[in-house]
């Protein structure tokens, strides 16, 4: 009499495991030291996730054709998800580079970047920049190799709990309108302060743009920011930085101060040194 209760349970059980189930994709967008490092981590992973096919998950990225694909909007990246089907996904490229210094002539730097993405807000969740230098190319890839198991950590925990979005608490808040409008001054700072140019992203001299939505109150006060497009290796981070340390005078229209949200936009490129 009690088997009845006891397949409920299971049922039960195995209805709030598939509820509770996280689906994950990996698109590889680099050469074949990208596809090992996708497999690799992929097998540490396949533990944890629902792990979406490999090729199927590429094809549905591919087709959008997008011109850089590690520089999405959050429109773009959400469209992206959806076409894929899955909860969560992680853009994965690596490469090999020779290097020289001062104190080391020759060696080998392996590394893999990797944009973990929310499907539900195109949000960048995590960028992980696992790096290795070896003294010879035949030995860099495989020492990349050991950091899968570290790579697959961060990703579960980004993933576990993802902080909750910027909510949108401020949508009574007009947006500065695309053309002028008479008697409207747009908010403005009083001191501009150029975002730093990350090292990582000078290491592989990475172009790319960042665009922030600003909310400034009528006091000219920031109240909140949201990064509507993202491009990894810290710039995100870095633009934040210097829109906080601003100050800001207020928008007015006809001389009275109100508050306004206005979308600001960072382009990033390594400056070429002259020839000698």
């Amino acid at each position: 009499m009690q088997r009845p209760v006891f397949f409920s349970a299971l049922f039960i059980l195995a209805f709030v495991f598939a509820a509770n189930a996280k689906s994950l994709a990996t698109v590889t967008i680099g050469d074949n030291t990208a596809d090992a490092y996708t497999a690799k981590l992929r097998a540490e992973l396949s533990g944890q996730f629902t792990l979406l096919d490999e090729d199927l998950a590429s094809s549905a990225f591919a087709s959008f054709k997008f011109a850089t694909p590690t520089n999405l909007t959050v429109d773009q990246a959400a469209a992206a998800g959806s076409a894929i089907g899955c909860d969560f996904f992680v853009i994965i490229n690596a490469g090999i580079n020779r290097r020289s210094s001062f104190a080391k002539p020759v060696y080998f730097e392996a590394y893999a970047s990797l944009f973990v993405i929310e499907t539900r807000t195109g949000r960048l969740l995590r960028w992980l920049h696992p790096r290795i230098e070896a003294p010879t190319e035949a030995e860099a890839l495989p020492q990349l190799l050991q950091t899968t198991d570290a790579t697959a950590t961060a990703i579960a925990a980004s993933l576990r709990d993802p902080s909750p979005p910027e909510g949108d608490a401020a949508s009574s808040i007009e947006s500065l309108p695309d053309s002028p409008e008479k008697g409207l001054q747009p908010p403005i700072p009083f001191r501009r302060i150029k975002p730093l140019y990350t090292e990582a992203a000078e290491r592989l001299g990475v172009a790319a743009t960042v665009e922030i939505l600003v909310d400034i109150d009528a006091d000219g006060k920031i109240l909140r920011t949201r990064v509507v497009r993202w491009a990894g290796f810290g710039l995100e981070a870095s633009v934040e930085d210097a829109v906080r340390k601003m100050n800001w005078r207020p928008a007015y229209r006809n001389n009275k101060p109100l508050a306004m949200r206005v979308l600001l936009r960072y382009n990033f490129k390594r400056l070429e040194l002259p020839p000698s």
